[in-house]
């Protein structure tokens, strides 16, 4: 009986001797942990991988791995084509018989030939094929313009893909040795790009024989 009063006591005085910390002491360092952490997540070392920073720049011509070329190929373009003509008139446009300012546009892949069939009010038709590069031209940059949210400004994007030209009907007339064309798709997004950051398009025809650029918007899905 003796023995345990005595270690009853012994616990009483060992409890005594514990340090005890007040609520609002454990309300301060609860927080003081929460800010280490978040501290913490927001290190350099810890930063997302799609993360962009203020300056970024990426600007390269990289091979069309298979990655990109998914991304590409699932874009789906909108029925619209314009003709640029600047302050001058369409008349004035060489390579293309009968130009029009306007255009109904229709588009797909055909193995490894992206096609673009246009037809114009009056019913002329005409058709411009890219065939699959082996690499695209990439442009990344921050314009330093656009908000950061979180996690990094936007950067505005292009895709550049250029190949020798080809095509039929109205656009024959333009078609011949040393023309280029290249698909321009534009947009903006984070480090990571997919199709869903590209909203428009811009095709640019050049050579001694015809130059002349035709845009439209891109059907986006996010």
């Amino acid at each position: 009986m003796n023995e345990a009063v005595a270690r009853g006591d012994q616990r009483s005085r060992d409890r005594e001797r514990l340090p005890m910390i007040d609520p609002p002491r454990r309300i301060g360092l609860a927080f003081a942990l929460i800010q280490i952490f978040v501290a913490g997540l927001a290190s350099p070392g810890l930063a997302c991988a799609c993360c962009t920073n203020q300056g970024q720049r990426n600007v390269a011509t990289v091979t069309l791995d298979s990655g990109k070329r998914q991304e590409v190929e699932s874009l789906r373009f909108a029925s619209k084509a314009t003709l640029f003509t600047g302050e001058g008139d369409v008349e004035g446009i060489e390579g293309i018989a009968a130009p029009a300012g306007t255009y109904t546009l229709t588009a797909k892949w055909l193995e490894d030939r992206l096609m673009l069939s246009f037809r114009d009010a009056a019913g002329r038709t005409g058709t411009l094929s890219l065939a699959r590069p082996r690499t695209v031209s990439v442009f990344e940059v921050d314009p330093r313009d656009r908000p950061d949210k979180g996690l990094g400004p936007t950067l505005y994007k292009e895709w550049k893909l250029s190949a020798p030209a080809a095509g039929s009907g109205v656009f024959q007339p333009g078609v011949a040795p040393r023309q280029i064309l290249t698909l321009i798709l534009q947009g903006g997004g984070n480090s990571c790009t997919s199709s869903s950051d590209f909203t428009h398009w811009t095709l640019v025809m050049q050579g001694p024989k015809a130059n002349y650029t035709l845009f439209g918007d891109l059907v986006t899905v996010k």
